[in-house]
């Protein structure tokens, strides 16, 4: 299976591609865990890949993108959880407060 097939089976924001969200490293790991029984609960896998930038100490700029990212996850359980953790973040300045606050819309 191609890593944009199972994006999409996984019900991933095409942002995550759009705004390069998803690095060679990632897309290895997710196509390695990669379980048919998963497609019941895809969210798993989108909380992993929020997860795993989360443990990388995002830029401001990138925690900005996650954040409109939660806004856009068909979860929003999961996606708020998403929005406390990126308030933990040591780069959490205004701007990122500011897209944690206000829901992001597709233009």
């Amino acid at each position: 299976m191609k890593h944009v097939d199972w994006l999409k089976l996984m019900q991933f924001p095409p942002e995550w591609l759009g705004w390069q969200l998803i690095p060679t490293e990632l897309a290895a790991i997710q196509l390695a865990g990669y379980d048919p029984e998963h497609e019941g609960a895809p969210e798993h896998d989108r909380h992993g890949a929020f997860q795993w930038w989360l443990k990388r100490n995002p830029s401001p700029e990138t925690l900005v993108q996650l954040a409109r990212l939660s806004w856009l996850d068909p979860d929003q359980p999961m996606a708020l959880y998403v929005r406390e953790c990126i308030t933990k973040q040591p780069g959490c300045n205004t701007e990122v407060t500011d897209a944690l606050s206000i829901p992001y819309r597709r233009a």
